[in-house]
């Protein structure tokens, strides 16, 4: 018998490699598949038991059921009586041995209930098709939220690098300041923009204090001074004129004082 098996598989098309991959529909039923299940003789031995007298009738009417399918498959009368004959002998032969035979503990009446089992592996390989459509949709989804996460890592290492690049440009300005400006707040600058034009010095020498120890800016320190008095001067001379032309004619004539301005510009 061996040599005629493999004579007879040679015959057989060879199967694909391993790493080939076949081509399945898209929608492809699913469905369950046996599978056979080699089990040690001592574990027979020790934990398998007999089959109680109900689950034995079941099995018995499952024989019954199995044989009619055979007997019907056959036109000619006689050899359906023949095959009858023989299934009869062969189910007899098995209800004899049956009482005998060794079950996996846990053995209900339904697993010999061929209805039942139908139903409950239609049910799951519904539920198969379910869980299946499901790890698809999960996988199609990890895969869109991969994408976002990278895109999103690359917009924040364009962050960081500009971030890097921005202090890097702010260190290198900050180099080419004065220390004086750099102790400057921003909110006085602010408000020294937006408020109106006045020429005031409070706490000169403390303004001045901290470069006038430098040499090399004691000219240009003593040119700023002289231009800031000059201007406060000037400022003080134009408010004083504006206080005087806001005189009526009537004081004018008791003072015997001409129009301030006038007599300002006829004076240069």
């Amino acid at each position: 018998m061996p040599p005629k098996r493999r004579q007879a598989d040679s015959h057989e098309p060879a199967s694909p490699p391993a790493n080939t991959k076949r081509s399945k529909p898209n929608n492809a039923p699913f469905a369950l598949k046996p599978r056979i299940r080699h089990i040690n003789e001592e574990t027979i031995k020790s934990k398998w038991t007999t089959l109680p007298d109900s689950t034995q009738e079941k099995v018995k009417l499952l024989f019954q059921s199995v044989e009619l399918p055979v007997i019907t498959r056959n036109r000619d009368e006689k050899k359906r009586v023949e095959a009858q004959s023989a299934l009869a002998t062969v189910r007899k032969n098995l209800g004899k041995r049956l009482p005998k035979m060794p079950f996996p503990a846990g053995t209900r009446d339904g697993s010999f209930d061929y209805e039942g089992a139908l139903g409950e592996s239609k049910a799951l390989e519904s539920q198969l098709a379910a869980a299946t459509s499901s790890i698809r949709l999960l996988q199609a989804e990890i895969k869109r939220e991969e994408a976002e996460l990278a895109k999103d890592k690359l917009k924040l290492e364009e962050l960081e690098r500009n971030a890097k690049a921005a202090e890097a440009e702010r260190k290198r300005l900050n180099k080419n300041v004065h220390p004086v400006l750099k102790q400057l707040d921003e909110s006085n600058v602010e408000e020294a923009v937006s408020a109106e034009f006045k020429l005031e010095v409070k706490n000169e020498e403390s303004l001045f204090s901290e470069i006038d120890t430098d040499p090399a800016l004691l000219p240009t320190i003593k040119q700023l001074r002289n231009h800031l008095e000059s201007m406060q001067g000037n400022a003080a001379q134009d408010q004083l004129f504006t206080k005087i032309d806001e005189l009526g004619k009537e004081d004018r004539r008791k003072t015997g004082l001409v129009p301030a301005r006038a007599r300002y510009s006829g004076a240069d």
